[in-house]
């Protein structure tokens, strides 16, 4: 089909543009939720919070209240369904995350044994391409963490947490995950032994504490332009132009008032037809045993068919129910 070709040959050009065109970016979420009965997650995730301009909200941890779970209703509404848990299911319970999962949100949960080994998987997860410098606080003293939070805001910086008396291995492994050269020490609870292991290993430290003065390392620059800007700006206008041509391809084919399977995946093909067999109209919430999809995937396959027009949803009660609003042509399926 011709209109294929000329869009795989689109694709393809993208394909090899964008990676160019779009600089690294952090990991990024609509929300993140910690627990509201101990400030430690809290305050380590601040640093994250601001590095991707993301909300955080404490909740209970055991569960959600009905007044959280109705904005949470509305913000998932508005599209922000991408959130992060901070903390195992010790620190936030598997029922909150199952219930965010039920709402449409995506979820991604990181969290450790212990509140070390935690700070530990933020600070690489946010910061996969490693950093020099890093920012390390006990995890016992909450306003040392808190100022250490403040200085990792400020230049940017992953932050990890340590026992008092000893440096912990969680925030080692993190160190080298990082492979950071420069510790910056803050507190004035922890023990002399941890900067001398630091040391001892090749580390250069600096201890806010010790010293009253800001760190010798430079408050970070606005990101630079992209030097391959105007190579993407090209590619979109190159779009513009041959977009036009596909559609008017495309509109040859799909004249008709059926929407064709090629535009279709298999799952959604799937859920489409479960809808088709119930009459055009189901509960949300009967389809992953219809089809065999966990709720989170059928949720994206229902978030999908209505970007594309097929089903729209009307919130009824706790549920969704799930109308077709196009004519798919199932026969071949």
């Amino acid at each position: 089909m011709r209109w294929k070709r000329y869009l795989s040959i689109i694709l393809l050009v993208l394909t090899f543009l964008i990676p160019f065109a779009t600089p690294f970016t952090e990991p990024t979420y609509d929300l993140i939720i910690v627990r509201n009965d101990n400030l430690i997650d809290y305050i380590t995730v601040l640093p994250y919070s601001y590095l991707i301009k993301a909300p955080i909200l404490p909740v209970n941890p055991d569960g959600l209240d009905p007044i959280t779970k109705a904005q949470l209703y509305s913000y998932v509404q508005l599209r922000r369904t991408n959130v992060l848990i901070v903390g195992n299911a010790q620190a936030i319970s598997l029922e909150i995350e199952r219930e965010l999962e039920n709402m449409g949100f995506t979820v991604t949960r990181i969290g450790g044994v212990d509140r070390t080994e935690t700070a530990e998987k933020l600070a690489v997860h946010f910061y996969p391409q490693g950093s020099e410098t890093v920012v390390l606080a006990s995890a016992l003293d909450y306003g040392s963490t808190l100022a250490a939070a403040k200085l990792a805001m400020e230049y940017r910086l992953p932050l990890l947490l340590t026992w008092e008396d000893r440096l912990s291995p969680s925030a080692l492994r993190g160190l080298e995950e990082l492979n950071a050269r420069m510790v910056i020490l803050v507190g004035f609870g922890l023990n002399k032994t941890i900067e001398d292991t630091l040391r001892n290993l090749g580390y250069t430290t600096y201890w806010i504490g010790e010293n009253i003065a800001p760190p010798p390392i430079e408050t970070p620059k606005p990101p630079e332009e992209n030097p391959y800007k105007y190579t993407f700006i090209g590619a979109i206008g190159a779009l513009l132009v041959a977009v036009p041509i596909v559609l008017y391809l495309a509109r040859r084919k799909w004249g008709s008032s059926k929407v064709p399977l090629e535009i279709l995946s298999e799952k959604e093909i799937a859920v489409i037809r479960a809808i088709v067999e119930n009459g055009g109209t189901i509960k949300q919430e009967d389809l992953p045993e219809l089809v065999g999809y966990s709720r989170p995937t059928v949720s994206r396959i229902i978030q999908e068919l209505e970007r594309k027009g097929l089903v729209e949803r009307e919130k009824v009660g706790k549920t969704f129910i799930v109308r077709l609003v196009k004519e798919v042509d199932l026969k071949g399926s």
